[in-house]
């Protein structure tokens, strides 16, 4: 579900002035691996382009990045469009989710409006991301509750290298196609129950792999275990809501917007709680004239 409140903005120019390659991100030059990964887009777009001039990259979140709340999913969905349009380079959309999803497979989704799904396909051509549902389809709310606004202590990269040591990941293989086509029913029919349930079981799963890789990662920490124990309780009660988590310590709410003020109130009393961000459902990426410099 692309949310509406968590955003990256990024602008990028094509320049024969330019000497070299640059990237910021959030007012910082950055020179390692994470501008190898935009390059890597930029080097596409410019052998599809035929735009042989350097290229200065700006990008900005209104929300802390490299916290498991998908900032490399927004952050490579927008440097996909904008270093297409740059390069005067028209790309479908189907295009565009395959040239987001080199840099984060996640950013696959986050160029379709609304519920997304990103199709495993056979080879690079047929793995992209089409939409599930409009976002005006169901009316729910994404709460993000932040309990940690660092960068985690392991980015999701390497988690994805030890993963395949954890015991419990061919299971979890066997698992997940039946788990899509149920989520995916649970969409279509607004299910909150049936869709929350399946949320906490992913959730707990991909978190259970982490730690018992080799080695172990451990992205909890007190403020994520009070917020899950936090959520039982309050449900307990009749209230919905359901948590589900990327690779990190921040916790994702979801509930129906009914509900929302009450659970954005109850959890921001939570003492681990830095801050919230609630999100509705949202278009994807798009075009902007609010260029950074």
């Amino acid at each position: 579900m692309n949310m509406g409140s968590c955003l990256t903005t990024t602008t990028v120019e094509f320049n024969p002035r330019f000497r070299g390659d640059r990237v910021f991100i959030d007012s910082k030059e950055v020179k390692d691996d994470k501008k190898l990964r935009v390059i890597k887009i930029i080097d596409f777009v410019r052998d599809k382009s035929n735009v042989a001039w350097c290229v200065k990259v700006v990008s900005k979140n209104n929300f802390p990045a490299d916290a498991g709340i998908a900032s490399s999913a927004s952050a490579f969905s927008a440097l996909a469009l904008s270093a297409s349009a740059a390069a005067n380079l028209e790309l479908s959309q189907k295009n565009l989710s395959i040239l987001a999803r080199l840099g984060s497979g996640s950013a696959s989704r986050s160029i379709i409006d609304g519920f997304a799904e990103w199709k495993k396909g056979k080879n690079t051509n047929s793995s992209y991301a089409i939409q599930l549902a409009p976002p005006n389809h169901w009316d729910l709310r994404d709460i993000v509750v932040v309990v940690e606004k660092g960068t985690k202590k392991k980015s999701s990269t390497e988690g994805h290298a030890v993963a395949l040591t954890s015991p419990f990941y061919k299971v979890r293989q066997k698992l997940l196609p039946k788990r899509i086509r149920n989520i995916k029913k649970a969409i279509l029919k607004k299910n909150i129950k049936i869709f929350g349930e399946i949320l906490e079981e992913e959730a707990i799963e991909l978190h259970m792999i982490a730690m018992t890789s080799k080695p172990p990662i451990f992205y909890w920490n007190k403020g994520t275990v009070e917020v899950i124990n936090k959520l039982h309780g309050w449900r307990e009660k009749g209230l919905s809501a359901y948590f589900t988590m990327d690779a990190g310590p921040n916790v994702h709410v979801i509930c129906l917007a009914k509900d929302a003020k009450k659970i954005n109130s109850r959890l921001k009393k939570i003492p681990e709680v830095l801050f919230t961000i609630i999100n509705k459902p949202s278009v994807g990426t798009r075009l902007t004239k609010k260029h950074l410099f």
